[in-house]
């Protein structure tokens, strides 16, 4: 399972370091090159060498370390995973795939295409948004105190489903009483924090031509907000 974990975490970020790399040049001619690039470089003995680009041991401790903080690693499972040699592997084999595909995309001009340049803008915007949001529950999280034990079962309950498919977590008992207590923190952080982006629209102009977008009724609304909502009513 923690092999999974890192494996999931390592291509969420190195998807978003690299359609992050690609926005920095808007030319659109070397882009893919700028998504590998920062590689290179660093200290240490070397990791990984593909053709000309030399990847050092501090540049893939330090890549492997973000892609686990952007997924909100603590520093046990960051530790665990620059001393796991199964992750290390893996991790090299990613870089070195893209590394390929970046290579052989600017080869082919690829990110010189409308579609192209439309999807990276798209992805730019969706990566950069979730990553902040993602930071802001993280620390409002650390302000949450753990939760007493029958809230704990009662958000174990009401989220059975969720923490079963996403985190393998179907009972309530001494061994995952610690994770339903974290996952518990963050989903109530999450919450504050969509209060805060409830109170951003209610001070901003806001104006939605609806005779384009449709209507939107209010019942489905709070089916939504129904559907995120992990925590008790009143907690």
């Amino acid at each position: 399972r923690k092999f999974m974990y890192l494996k999931k975490i390592t291509m969420l970020f190195i998807s978003l370091a690299m359609v992050l790399s690609c926005s920095n040049n808007k030319s659109g001619s070397t882009a893919s090159l700028d998504s590998v690039n920062y590689l290179s470089g660093g200290e240490g003995d070397w990791v990984v060498k593909i053709d000309n680009l030399t990847i050092n041991k501090s540049i893939f401790d330090s890549d492997l370390t973000a892609s686990m903080k952007y997924q909100g690693a603590n520093d046990e499972q960051i530790s665990l995973a620059k001393n796991d040699n199964a992750t290390k592997q893996y991790y090299s084999e990613v870089l070195i795939r893209d590394v390929l595909l970046l290579k052989k995309a600017e080869e082919d001009k690829f990110f010189e295409t409308e579609e192209a340049k439309s999807i990276m803008n798209a992805a730019i915007r969706t990566l950069k948004a979730q990553y902040y949001l993602q930071k802001l529950i993280l620390e409002a999280s650390k302000n949450i105190p753990d939760p007493t034990t029958e809230q704990a079962k009662a958000f174990f309950e009401q989220a059975k489903e969720q923490l079963s498919q996403m985190y393998g977590i179907t009972e309530y008992n001494t061994q995952t009483m610690p994770s339903i207590n974290q996952l518990y923190k963050v989903a109530y952080s999450e919450q504050l924090v969509q209060r805060d982006i409830t109170d951003l629209k209610d001070k901003a102009i806001i104006e939605r031509n609806n005779s384009i977008l449709g209507e939107f009724s209010p019942l489905q609304q709070g089916q939504q907000i129904q559907q995120t909502n992990l925590l008790p009513r009143g907690n």
